[in-house]
């Protein structure tokens, strides 16, 4: 009755969507970014010591460029559950606003569904499959034509032949040594030529925040994803526990339930989650997670228009890029619609971000928040037995 009877019946499908996108997206973020063929050449170019040379061979820099196409995919794999998600969670909503049209009228189950579509499912799920077609269509190879999918495939097809290649010539001059490292040196320079002629995106290149910028783009749709997965957890936990009396599950649930406080109580204070009930701890948790999100978002957005900016900068005036490189007008024209479509959904949550900044502004309060913790970290925990201490 829990996942078939909650949300419409859509609870099941919405709580397996975000598993796997919880799941997806921490493997995305756990996965190195696509290695900067500059600043390979530089240090390759630098290495004076034997040792150092050796860092680097040709298995390693091509393991990292098909572990940054592997992450390549996964991010917009990541946003394509996130964005199936919240659909499933709109039919849902709209299937229950249909179920009530009896008890509430149509009038008042509009209403309802209007409001969920507007914050958070229908934003939300704009987002997702926003960051869809940007990442899909005008990101893949520096936002060549073709698209991540044939960026992909291209790259990884021109790996695999250097590598075999670079195999055959090995099995040919094994008992030499010096063509072995020569050979090798040779696949390095290779493989650097056809990472700089398929250049990745700069989202993910090393050099340019490869390793921060997909936190922020997944960071909204991970942060939700991850707390309802758990909050799900929780729930079936303390279903266990009250229907068969389970020790082990009881003290599991204590466990995690003690974590949850306490951590919890370090970002809010004690005072106000222990004695909150769990409709007023929900609520609170909300709030925090939207402010982070919206943070987020706030990035994103400077992502969006930054990258626009610098494709028309790098075709039209020959600002920065690669020389003799041109993109398409049409992906151009994509990257600038992408970026007006995304302000114009900031724009339309400027209420919460003046709220955003104004807590900013007032970081007083967050300062003095850090400091208790960091004086009494037990007490502002809520683990203090003793709650009258002595004040000096």
């Amino acid at each position: 009755n829990y996942f078939l009877q909650t949300h419409g019946g859509t609870h099941v499908v919405q709580c397996l969507l975000s598993l796997l996108a919880s799941v997806l997206g921490l493997a995305c973020l756990a996965l190195p970014s696509f290695p900067s063929s500059a600043g390979v050449a530089a240090s390759v170019a630098a290495a004076g010591t034997s040792d150092s040379a050796k860092t680097l061979t040709a298995n390693v820099l091509s393991r990292k460029i098909l572990l940054g196409t592997v992450k390549y995919q996964l991010m917009q794999q990541t946003l394509l559950l996130g964005m199936a998600k919240h659909f499933a969670a709109l039919l849902g909503a709209a299937t229950l606003g249909a179920s009530r049209i009896p008890e509430l009228g149509i009038r008042n189950a509009r209403r309802h569904l209007e409001m969920v579509a507007r914050d958070p499912v229908g934003q939300y799920l704009f987002y997702c499959s926003l960051l869809v077609v940007w990442i899909g269509w005008f990101g893949g190879g520096g936002g060549g034509a073709g698209g991540m999918r044939g960026y992909v495939g291209t790259l990884r097809q021109n790996v695999i032949s250097i590598m075999n290649a670079a195999a055959a010539t090995a099995a040919t001059t094994a008992t030499e040594d010096g063509a072995t490292s020569q050979g090798d040196a040779s696949t390095v320079s290779q493989l650097l030529d056809a990472l700089s002629t398929h250049s990745p995106p700069w989202f993910l290149s090393q050099s340019t925040g490869g390793s921060i910028l997909p936190i922020l783009i997944l960071g909204p749709i991970l942060l939700r994803e991850i707390i309802s997965t758990l909050w799900v957890g929780s729930d079936v936990l303390t279903l266990v526990v009250t229907s068969s009396n389970s020790k082990l599950c009881s003290a599991m649930l204590t466990a995690c339930r003690s974590v949850l406080d306490a951590f919890m109580s370090v970002l809010i204070t004690s005072e106000r989650w222990r004695k909150a009930d769990s409709f007023t701890r929900q609520r609170t948790l909300a709030k925090l997670v939207s402010k982070l999100s919206l943070t987020m978002e706030l990035a994103v957005g400077a992502i969006l228009v930054g990258d626009a900016a610098a494709s028309v900068a790098s075709t039209f005036f020959g600002m920065g890029g690669a020389p003799g490189q041109r993109l398409p007008f049409k992906v151009i024209l994509g990257k600038a619609a992408c970026a007006h479509l995304y302000l114009n959904f900031l724009l339309s949550r400027r209420k919460k971000i003046a709220d955003i900044v104004g807590s900013i502004r007032g970081g007083g309060a967050v300062v003095n928040r850090v400091l208790d913790v960091l004086i009494d970290p037990r007490k502002e925990m809520g683990l203090s037995g003793d709650d009258d201490d002595a004040e000096w």
